[in-house]
């Protein structure tokens, strides 16, 4: 596959020497793991006492010992071993493949031989392995009843009413011809912290032929954390695997696997038109998994494929985005500051004259003040937002920093608005319309962003926040 045009250089002076840069990190990992293994071979190597199982055990073709193993074959079907019939007398036997069959679970060993045998037929089909959460990464769903205001803006087989869920369903623009073409370069599985038959619904909606998913869709109730996700129970080497979800929080383990999405938010949105159909997130995500996937097969890259690995990959291309600015962030959590330094921008500790870039919420502000007298670029924080969800950076004037006006002469920077303060607003009857919200959605947005997904999403204007709320509640809001 060509690279094309947009390839991110910045650092580099053709595509060859970032392709060269690439073959010397993937050399630098085999070189790193080869290191670690030799180290260990001594205590690899150690006599182990015999076990004290019968020989026909050892002989046996499907042999797999595990922990809390009752026979040492590999599947277990309803607590019972699919080999000997064996009962297994507890629930701690390997892994949980109820997703592809209710009662199924693997031994750890039967876990990695399937991987195996996964990655090299993936390889034969030149495929990659994709994780597509659901809610707002592909879809929008309410259970309000007040969505007919939506419907006509939209076109006639993206939007459904699905009376058995009591649930409107909006597809993302874009989103078929999206699963289209990535099916060319990867195999899907859904995941979704939701529960199985609404993943089987709305999966539904998007694969109504089941061309693209089979039985590769997890829901909570095949995952053993619901409020976490993991790639233990995908069927695919983790070199192998990317993931497209618009929540990095429930991948804290997964992080250098994932491409991050801006969440879709359709119903109880502010703005009178959806997201473009061309130029919209998805067609920016399919974009990025392009790249990794065309740099992933290079014919140029002289390791195997064994040694080549998507999280190196995503690493380089989204740390060449912001390489040579140096941003001074002011009073912002480490969700933004993470996400520049992921971006390969520098931080300043202090405004200095390296400073090519203030980022900051607040007008008026010292810093605000120095970048328009040092003439330096002055951006919202949602400019790095974006740099970080489109691989790309973005004009820094589209990004500046506003104020917004309330009917009531209060002012509150143009910016995401921390849940929790939403919340307050709700309980405390603020019109819906001087924040710009639907009363419905402070709720929905309090209660997915605070509790199921406890990350603020920026530092309000603390100003107002004075002005407007009583002390008591103000401690509150403190990060």
């Amino acid at each position: 596959m060509s690279l094309g045009d947009d390839f991110p250089l910045h650092s580099y002076t053709t595509k060859h020497d970032f392709i060269a840069t690439l073959n010397s990190a993937f050399q630098s990992l085999s070189f790193n793991n080869t290191t670690t293994t030799k180290s260990n071979r001594h205590v690899l190597s150690e006599p182990k006492p015999k076990p004290k199982s019968k020989s026909k055990k050892r002989s046996d073709p499907h042999h797999n010992s595990d922990e809390n193993d009752p026979c040492g074959h590999p599947e277990i079907q309803d607590n019972k071993c699919i080999n000997c019939k064996k009962k297994l007398l507890d629930d701690k036997f390997g892994v949980s493949f109820s997703y592809v069959r209710k009662g199924l679970r693997f031994s750890h060993k039967e876990i990695a031989r399937l991987r195996d045998l996964q990655s090299h037929e993936k390889l034969k089909q030149k495929k990659l392995v994709l994780v597509l959460d659901l809610d707002q990464t592909l879809i929008h769903v309410t259970t309000s009843s007040k969505t007919k205001q939506f419907q006509t803006s939209s076109s006639g087989n993206d939007h459904f009413t699905l009376n058995s869920l009591q649930k409107t369903v909006k597809l993302r623009p874009f989103v078929r011809p999206f699963l289209k073409e990535t099916s060319t370069m990867f195999e899907f599985y859904i995941y979704t912290t939701a529960d199985k038959a609404y993943a089987l619904e709305m999966t539904r909606l998007l694969d109504p032929e089941n061309v693209y998913f089979g039985t590769r869709i997890i829901s909570r109730d095949d995952s053993p954390r619901s409020d976490q996700k993991s790639l233990d129970l995908v069927l695919a080497p983790e070199r192998m695997v990317l993931v497209l979800d618009d929540i990095d929080d429930v991948w804290l383990n997964h992080r250098p696997n994932l491409v991050s999405i801006e969440r879709y938010t359709y119903f109880g949105s502010n703005s009178i038109t959806d997201e473009s159909e061309t130029e919209g997130a998805l067609v920016k995500s399919l974009r990025v998994l392009k790249l990794v996937h065309g740099l992933f097969f290079h014919k140029k890259l002289e390791v195997g494929f064994v040694q080549r690995d998507v999280r190196v990959i995503l690493r380089m291309l989204r740390g060449e985005v912001l390489k040579g600015c140096n941003v001074f962030i002011s009073n912002l959590d480490s969700r933004v500051c993470f996400m520049a330094e992921e971006l390969g921008a520098m931080r300043a500790m202090e405004l200095e004259e390296s400073v090519t870039h203030v980022v900051s919420l607040i007008v008026g502000s010292e810093e605000c003040m120095w970048a328009e007298r040092e003439k330096r670029f002055l951006v919202h924080p949602r400019w790095v937002e974006a740099a970080y969800y489109l691989f790309e950076r973005m004009p820094e004037q589209d990004f500046p920093v506003s104020l917004k006006k309330f009917s009531n002469g209060c002012e509150l920077e143009n910016s995401f608005v921390c849940p929790r303060l939403l919340f307050v607003l709700f309980l405390i009857e603020v019109e819906a319309t001087n924040c710009g919200l639907l009363k419905e959605s402070l709720a929905v947005n309090w209660c997915m962003s605070c509790c199921f997904f406890p990350r603020l999403l920026s530092i309000c204007h603390l100003s107002f926040v004075d002005e407007v709320l009583p002390k008591a509640v103000h401690w509150q809001l403190s990060l």
